[in-house]
């Protein structure tokens, strides 16, 4: 597919609004507007599990176009490392940007695979990391044993094994790019180019940008063969906190928001800006992220990082980035379909849709190295063009089948409603739990008993210290004085977590959701109707008060600034 057919499919903002209100009336999805974009089956490339035996000829594609890109000079655009350095340079993480950037991102890569590879039928597998993967566990999920075959792990002789190596072959080639021109309109600097964004990251030079891979004291980006991927054939699988991260549970969550936003990540001014994380970016996306990068919290609560590409923001160095990515993409399919058939909006709604839209995205190369001309989010706001759909997976449950409902219906039943938290406790340190009490209204606490209930979550907002990528937080609810940071607590929400090395320069938000822990409360008669809610803030470098003593690692001191419980 060339890059000229793709925007001539893109569609105008009123287009899609027409589209979107004739879903509400549309019968079954293979009816849902945009045909192929969102109807399962009806598109020319088909993205599958990555475990399906059907993919193995998809899989050993793959592995061909790692070759081939590993193989490219340093001056092709589509070398494996100038493709890992786009993530380096423009991934957004942290903002409602997030989906977007990543679809256009693999979409091109995608592309790239099928020129290279030699496959014109190639796609993407995606990796379903819900899924068990282990035989001999009852629920083990971790990285499929396929992925340590061949080029498929970083660790393999045909990647460069050290840092300076790979310095030596790409500073030239850095330093002579596009990426530093300075394009000026009217007399005024244009921010909207490629050095623009770079600037907006701060980074002002190659210098720069070797400082951040290479040199940073806060954390390296690049690892050598030894330490590429920290999760091992030997031991393949997620630690406690991240295998509850990628639960059904979490998952059917993470699709249960009935906004963009809240789905998707907050709002920011640019995508080079974080100020938070909706369920499917902070637990998932980040937790699988930092554990396949070697970031492992044991039994014991030990904390240990044995290094990994995928830690970092040049974590598509690692095979499994695009895989992982590619079932992220997956799931935005899967809620989009779900808010069509509902009546829901599926995009930011006006005013917010144009700035949204309007972002630029300067960096994607096509399948013969050649730049996009489609820079803006809006060109990948469907799937459009890149022609693909995806085997069902995990969480294709929530798709309503049949008739859509009404849009007056949808309209009725659409209401969030908000409760905010009364902060007791601010301070989060490593001998403090900051805390806050929320009444909820009895008859939506008791609703989470029944099968159609709305999801509740919390959305917590942090003021962190600048450099505070590297430290995580733990949500507990109800919990007493003497409870253990542990997943199998019922009093364990989930785990704070951030993914790569970011400047937190303004609060933080995470969306974490209450029901599972609420369900698990009221299953154990701890839950007292009419009582508030205690949400509770906790380093996971401590143990709860009660048991005060500061485990491995530093202090890390926090401000909870506010916490809001919606239901959705």
């Amino acid at each position: 597919m060339q890059d000229k057919k793709l925007q001539s499919s893109s569609m105008s903002r009123r287009t899609f609004l027409k589209a979107t209100a004739a879903a509400a009336t549309a019968v079954g999805a293979a009816t849902l507007p945009f045909g192929q974009s969102y109807a399962q089956g009806a598109t020319k490339y088909r993205r599958l599990n990555l475990l399906n035996p059907e993919a193995k000829r998809t899989i050993n594609s793959y592995k061909k176009a790692i070759h081939a890109m590993l193989r490219l000079p340093p001056e092709d655009p589509r070398n494996w490392y100038r493709i890992a350095l786009t993530h380096t340079m423009d991934c957004p993480h942290g903002n409602w940007w997030f989906l977007v950037w990543h679809r256009g991102y693999i979409g091109w890569f995608e592309q790239i695979c099928r020129e290279l590879s030699g496959d014109p039928s190639f796609a993407l597998p995606y990796w379903d990391w819900t899924e068990n993967t282990d035989p001999r566990s009852p629920f083990q999920p971790g990285v499929p044993d396929v992925m340590f075959e061949d080029v498929l792990t970083p660790a393999h002789p045909a990647y460069i094994g050290q840092s300076r190596e790979f310095q030596a072959r790409f500073r030239e080639v850095v330093a002579k790019a596009s990426y530093w021109k300075r394009i000026y309109k009217d007399g005024q600097f244009d921010d909207q180019t490629q050095y623009g964004q770079l600037l907006a990251r701060g980074i002002r030079s190659p210098d720069d940008l070797w400082f951040d891979i290479l040199d940073d004291p806060r954390g390296l980006f690049f690892f050598d063969q030894a330490h590429a991927r920290g999760l091992t054939r030997e031991k393949p699988g997620f630690d406690e906190k991240t295998t509850k991260a990628v639960s059904l549970q979490t998952l059917l969550a993470a699709l249960s928001p009935r906004d963009f936003t809240t789905f998707n990540s907050p709002k920011t001014a640019g995508h080079s800006g974080l100020t938070g994380f909706g369920v499917l970016e902070g637990q998932p996306h980040n937790r699988v992220h930092n554990c396949v990068g070697g970031i492992f919290t044991d039994q014991s609560g030990k904390t240990t990082d044995s290094g990994g590409f995928m830690q970092a923001n040049l974590s598509p160095v690692d095979p499994l980035f695009f895989l992982h990515h590619a079932n992220i993409d997956r799931l935005w399919d899967v809620w989009t379909r779900k808010q069509q058939a509902l009546g829901y909006p599926v995009l930011p709604e006006d005013p917010d849709y144009k700035a949204w839209s309007e972002e630029p995205f300067m960096f994607f190369v096509d399948s013969k190295g050649q730049p996009v001309t489609k820079r803006t989010a809006g060109d990948y706001a469907t799937i459009g063009d890149f022609n693909y759909s995806y085997q069902p997976g995990s969480g294709e449950q929530i798709v309503p089948k049949g008739l859509a409902i009404s849009a007056a219906k949808a309209a009725a039943t659409a209401r969030i409603e908000r409760f905010s938290a009364q902060i007791t406790d601010p301070t989060v340190s490593a001998g403090d739990a900051a805390s806050g009490a929320v009444t909820i209204p009895p008859a939506l606490l008791q609703a989470g008993s029944r099968p159609d209930a709305p999801t509740l979550f919390a959305k917590v907002t942090l003021s962190l210290p600048p450099l505070a990528h590297g430290h995580d937080f733990a949500v507990l609810v109800n919990a007493p004085d003497n409870a253990a940071i542990d997943p199998s607590s019922p009093h364990y929400v989930a785990t704070l977590s951030m993914f790569g090395h970011h400047i937190v320069h303004a609060p933080v938000t995470f969306t974490v959701p209450l029901s599972g822990a609420l369900a698990a409360i009221r299953e154990g008669s701890q839950l007292q109707a009419g009582a508030p809610l205690n949400i509770q803030v906790v380093p996971e470098k401590m143990v709860m008060p009660g048991l005060l003593t500061a485990k491995h690692g530093v202090e890390t001191r926090a401000e909870v600034l506010s916490i809001v419980v919606e239901s959705h």
